[in-house]
């Protein structure tokens, strides 16, 4: 079962931060194959009236703007510290990296995050944990859709339809991986809807989370 959460090296998501809250401006995505980069404002954030564009070269009335090949858009090359700065291994340092990172992406989510303005850059990690996971544990322990359904107070059909690919149920698979990755709240569930259990099927998942 995977657990970890992955950084995504090609992946930047950007905030605005005012006094008390945090306004979602878009994402910057690097193109490997193509050796570009790719701005895309959020629409809701461009067509408001407080927004506010991250460049002359970058105005809110286009959402998607390119890069020339193999160069990265000046407002963001200006974000991160010159490698020729003294403190530039102790801005690396305190953010987990080797000062021979390269990946723009990565520099900008970390010792790039802030800057003068009150733009934010966020790193983005997505989970590694997929339908594939969620079958492969059940054959395993040997537990049909229908005991995980009891036992977790999922629907059979939504875990049926999430299996065989006709459903995208985020919601629910967010829902199973916090209780995989995390056995004390798969307990606590379980001292609630246990009762519903066959005897041996609630003490394969018992053991399985105490495990």
């Amino acid at each position: 079962m995977h657990c970890q959460l992955k950084l995504n090296r090609n992946k930047l998501q950007i905030f605005r931060e005012g006094i008390k809250r945090r306004v979602y401006v878009g994402e910057l995505n690097y193109d490997e194959v193509q050796d570009k980069y790719e701005l895309i404002y959020d629409k809701k954030y461009a067509y408001s009236k407080q927004a506010i564009s991250l460049g002359p070269n970058l105005s809110l009335f286009q959402l998607q703007h390119v890069s020339e090949k193999g160069k990265l858009f000046p407002y963001f090359l200006d974000r991160i510290p010159d490698r020729d700065n003294p403190a530039y291994p102790d801005y690396c340092a305190s953010q987990s990296i080797t000062v021979d990172e390269k990946n723009l992406i990565v520099l900008l989510g970390t010792i790039g995050r802030r800057g003068p303005s009150s733009f934010i850059f966020e790193a983005v990690y997505e989970n590694q944990f997929s339908v594939a996971d969620l079958i492969q544990w059940r054959k395993e322990l040997d537990i049909s859709q229908h005991d995980v359904g009891l036992a977790f107070d999922i629907s059979k059909v939504t875990l049926q339809r999430i299996e065989d690919g006709k459903s995208v149920d985020h919601n629910t698979l967010k829902r199973l991986e916090v209780l995989f990755c995390f056995p004390e709240v798969a307990r606590w569930q379980l001292k609630q809807s246990g009762g519903k259990l066959h005897r041996k099927v609630l003490g394969k998942l018992l053991r399985h989370f105490k495990a």
